[in-house]
């Protein structure tokens, strides 16, 4: 038994990995959703790597579970949102890890991140994507199922866009706002209207919306989740050509395995050839639908708002 003992942590010691011993050690924290058994998600993933994804690996290594996080030489960490991975800021990747070779020295403890709130099958995808990364293999090599640098993955279950207090992400949302293709003259008057929309939806719309929603300002068309615009000619809307008048239209979310979408990604509000004094309103009618406000939801000013009710100080 002794001998068996000391073989073990010869061969452990002598290892020709970035921890210089066979077996490393992997814990779990979960503090995103600590009601979620997610330590058997990882538990598979290294059953993986330490099987038939061996010989794939950059070198040898055994992983084994362990309960405690403070002394473990990984850490998967569960976590709401990753916002930056390798350097780079990023709001869509749904795991990072280092990548590590046989010479690597690794950071203590070596820290895994993988978003909560996918499906089991897709976390554990992600989790054997992630350790293959640890283990020294890059995107595109093999094993290229699970080393691809895009995959689809589906989220558990979730609220659709309609049971939503608020039909996005976060309640604060990046407004970009372009009238440029208005004369002069107009634009100020324009962004002073569109303020008044956006005023009047910030402080609840008169109970229709929860009191957290914000907006702020986005000088970059991409990075808005909201955009304004008055376009310079004709425009589509709903397969219809506009050459005048206005229209909302939406792109959404559909993360989990139903077909209703979840939340809004993008709304775009376009507005053009209407006087200047009843852009507002305008813009107004189309953040209720941006908002999901239906029917009998709707404010009060967009219930049945005539042309001249449109240009009073609809807002106050």
């Amino acid at each position: 038994m002794t001998a068996t003992v000391t073989a073990t942590t010869t061969e452990e010691t002598e290892a020709d990995n970035p921890w210089g011993r066979r077996h490393v050690t992997v814990a779990v924290r979960n503090e995103a959703a600590p009601s979620r058994n997610v330590a058997v998600l990882v538990e598979e993933a290294l059953a993986y790597w330490n099987g038939e994804g061996r010989e794939y690996a950059d070198y040898d290594v055994t992983f084994v579970p362990s309960s405690n996080a403070d002394k473990a030489d990984v850490v998967v960490e569960f976590v709401g949102r990753i916002e930056s991975c390798d350097g780079s800021d990023t709001d869509s990747t749904v795991g990072c890890a280092p990548l590590l070779g046989a010479r690597t020295t690794p950071s203590d403890p070596t820290r895994v991140q993988v978003v909560a709130g996918y499906s089991n099958e897709s976390t554990v995808e992600i989790l054997k994507h992630e350790f293959g990364h640890v283990v020294g293999v890059e995107h595109g090599e093999e094993p290229t199922a699970t080393m691809r640098a895009m995959s689809a993955v589906t989220y558990l279950s979730q609220p659709d866009l309609r049971d939503r207090a608020v039909p996005w992400r976060n309640s604060t949302l990046a407004v970009n706002v372009d009238v440029s293709a208005l004369p002069d003259h107009d634009r100020e008057e324009a962004r002073e209207q569109i303020r008044h929309a956006l005023d009047y939806y910030e402080s609840g719309a008169d109970g229709a919306v929860p009191s957290n929603v914000s907006f702020v300002a986005a000088s970059n068309r991409s990075a808005a989740d909201l955009r304004i615009r008055v376009p310079e000619e004709a425009f589509d809307c709903g397969g219809e050509r506009l050459r005048e008048g206005s229209c909302g239209e939406s792109w959404v979310y559909d993360t989990d395995t139903d077909d209703a979408p979840e939340y809004f990604a993008e709304y775009e509000i376009r507005v053009r050839g209407i006087d200047t004094d009843a852009i507002g309103w305008h813009v107004g009618y189309w953040l209720s639908d941006a908002m999901g406000l239906y029917g009998d939801e709707l404010p009060e000013p967009f219930v049945d708002g005539g042309d001249g009710h449109r240009r009073n100080d609809w807002w106050e």
